[in-house]
């Protein structure tokens, strides 16, 4: 195996790091503690947002006015539909919405606000066009929504007029023109006569020569009409290539059509006088009641047809349906004007030009009839202009307001904001300085275990417990050990703890409870007295059987029995040979030492490198996460780093007290050399 392919496999079987960044304990902690600023907090940002939402927040109102579109006179009963959807979206130009704020006196309102206080929805099947407005107060919006229809109309009457009267200036220069014309075939005509002592035709030729002159002209019409047709044709054939076929539709859009459609009727039906009894007035309310039960104006959306692209199909339809039509007619009327044209051949040669001079005057005196009484007909329409709007339902102040959201999210969003700044507060005073405290915070930066932790040095005798509790392993443990402070503070702790830690299982320890041997009867020595420590493990051999227990303050006094049974009163071993000597090698035992040089450089690391584990001293709170980080590489090593967490509080004494794989720290592992 490659020396790359083993680094990978070291990578791999690297544990991660133990413990987390931020002990969760410390967080649940802080909040328990702040719980009365927290409550405090809530409740005044509740007490603030709720007086902003229904005091200081302005009020909404909504109010809707109606009209059906049902086109001018003359149109079919498709044009409309087509038309409806151009009609309607000027509302939101410039000059409506200029018009509209200076009638309202809202001169401090920009156009996009009044665009935003105005709402139109229409629907193209029935003709239905609905305006709604907003306002601070009810009569507020139903004045503006009504003034929005007045501005609405007034636009079209105008928009109506000006095409009427450019309509009226067409017809006007085309009146001058045939009857200029007109009177000059009336010239030619008499003067034909005069010189060629021509009185008049018969009947039956000024009939025969009419009706050829007119198949001819209606033939020329026809051929006029098959060109603009044609044109027509191709410009829809090109519309409809450029339109897509299918398009994004909200599903909410018929059924809320149709509920306002049937609104507006049944709005129309009450002024008409009827009560709420009439059965025409309970029809409409069941019905929308239904709609809005089954749930008629639900959102959502879906991919259908493009609306635009079946009105230009089917305005193409139509329009190559009329083309074949006036192609046929042409060529009726071609057939018809050759047959009169026969007719008309039969006369003489002087007979046959005065009739067709006459069909002339006849043919441009008809025009200027016909242009006359279009000329009329837009003189009366002009003196009531018709827009094709009828009024459905006027604006009424509504009831109530509608309901804000916002109004909502602020009486909910203050406190919530209050409750979040203080809580970062809390958090703040708990975490800054970036300090660690708890031994799953130590784990975490020091990417190492936590083997113990304790109150001491504030509780003295906190030693003693901290380094019973490592009786699990470190009784076991061979070899060397470092400890070393993480700070210059606890340099002198560190030499207590491995002090301690050596003294615990030195060769003058003994049992750990206060132990009275007995000597075989006959022999009379002294009572043997060894000296004792504040704690530690005594070890009494009886054939090859140790003994355990506490050691109290004082010498222990080992008391001779005069006989086997008051051995037996006493409850101790018939014999107890002196303890033996505990070897110094770190083969046989444990061996601590206590750092006491500089707090870093090559000394320290020369030294954690020699040792086959070392341990390190942290004070609660003392130090920081980012210099706890820095441990690794202050010692020069990356393994086999263990730590203690000194001065502790008592909230921190309760939680766990070891972090990370401890029984890995004690196993004995080469020293990195």
């Amino acid at each position: 195996m490659s020396g790359r392919e083993m680094d990978l496999d070291d990578e791999e079987t690297k544990p991660s790091r133990p413990g987390y960044p931020v002990d969760w304990r410390r967080v649940l902690r802080a909040i328990s503690r702040g719980k009365w600023w927290l409550l405090i907090a809530a409740a005044v940002g509740g007490l603030i947002g709720v007086v902003i939402g229904k005091f200081v927040m302005q009020h909404t109102y909504e109010a809707s006015t109606s009209l059906r579109y049902e086109g001018l006179p003359g149109d079919d009963f498709q044009e409309p539909q087509r038309a409806l959807p151009a009609l309607v979206a000027v509302t939101h130009t410039d000059p409506i919405m200029i018009e509209l704020r200076a009638r309202t006196n809202k001169d401090g309102a920009t156009l996009d606000l009044m665009r935003r206080m105005v709402q139109v929805t229409s629907d193209a099947q029935s003709g239905l066009v609905t305006f709604t407005t907003t306002g601070g107060t009810a009569e507020e919006s139903a004045d503006m929504a009504n003034t929005l229809v007045d501005v609405f109309l007034e636009h079209h009457r105008e928009r109506r007029s000006r095409e009427l009267r450019a309509e009226m200036a067409s017809l006007d220069e085309r009146i001058a023109a045939s009857e200029n014309e007109a009177a000059t075939a009336r010239r030619a005509y008499d003067s034909f006569r005069e010189a060629n002592g021509i009185t008049d035709l018969t009947a039956e030729q000024e009939q025969a020569i009419d009706q050829a002159a007119d198949l001819r002209s209606q033939a020329d019409l026809a051929q006029a009409e098959i060109m603009a047709l044609e044109a027509r044709v191709r410009q829809l054939t090109e519309a409809r290539e450029r339109t897509p076929r299918m398009e994004t539709v909200s599903t909410s859009s018929g059924g809320s059509s149709r509920v306002r459609e049937l609104e507006a009727r049944l709005a129309e039906a009450r002024g008409q006088g009827m009560s709420e009894q009439h059965p025409t007035v309970q029809a409409l309310q069941r019905q929308i009641s239904a709609l809005r039960s089954s749930g008629g104006g639900g959102g959502g959306s879906r991919t259908a047809r493009s609306s635009l692209y079946e009105q230009i199909e089917t305005s193409l339809s139509e329009a190559e349906t009329e083309l074949s039509a006036a192609r046929e007619r042409h060529n009726s009327l071609e057939q018809l004007a050759g047959t009169a044209q026969e007719r008309t051949n039969r006369f003489s040669a002087m007979e046959g030009q005065a009739a067709n001079l006459l069909a002339q005057v006849n043919v441009k005196q008809a025009l200027v009839n016909e242009l006359n009484e279009q000329r009329a007909g837009i003189e009366d329409q002009l003196r009531d202009i018709e827009t094709g709007f009828r009024t459905v339902a006027e604006a009424r102040p509504p009831e109530s307001a509608v309901p804000s959201k916002k109004k909502y999210a602020v009486a909910g969003g203050i406190p919530l904001l209050f409750v979040t700044v203080m809580l970062g507060m809390l958090l703040y005073r708990e975490f800054r300085g970036l300090r660690v405290i708890t031994p799953t915070e130590v784990a975490w930066w020091g990417n190492g275990p936590v083997i113990g932790m304790t109150t001491w040095p504030r509780d003295p005798r906190a030693l003693i417990d901290l380094i019973a509790d490592m009786d699990d392993f470190a009784p076991d443990a061979r070899g060397t050990m470092l400890v070393v402070g993480a700070t210059d503070s606890e340099q002198e702790l560190a030499s207590e703890i491995a002090g301690q830690l050596n003294h615990d299982w030195s060769s003058t320890t003994l049992i750990d409870v206060p132990v009275v041997g007995a000597l075989p009867p006959g022999d009379d020595p002294a009572p043997i007295t060894t000296p004792s420590s504040s704690r530690g493990h005594h070890d009494v051999y009886d054939d090859d059987e140790v003994l355990s227990g506490e050691i109290h303050d004082g010498p222990t006094e080992i008391v001779l029995a005069g006989s086997p049974a008051d051995t037996l009163a006493m409850g101790a071993p018939s014999y107890a040979p002196p303890p033996r000597p505990i070897s110094d090698d770190p083969a046989d035992r444990l061996i601590c030492t206590a750092w006491n040089g500089p707090p870093e450089g090559q000394a320290l690391r020369r030294a954690a490198r020699l040792a086959e584990r070392v341990l390190v001293v942290v004070t609660s709170g003392n130090i920081k996460a980012t210099d706890l980080a820095q441990t690794q590489t202050r010692l020069g090593r990356d393994g086999a780093i263990g730590y203690v967490l000194v001065g502790a509080s008592e909230s921190t004494a309760k939680l766990p007290d070891r972090e990370g794989p401890v029984e890995h720290f004690w196993v004995p592992s080469p020293s990195p050399r």
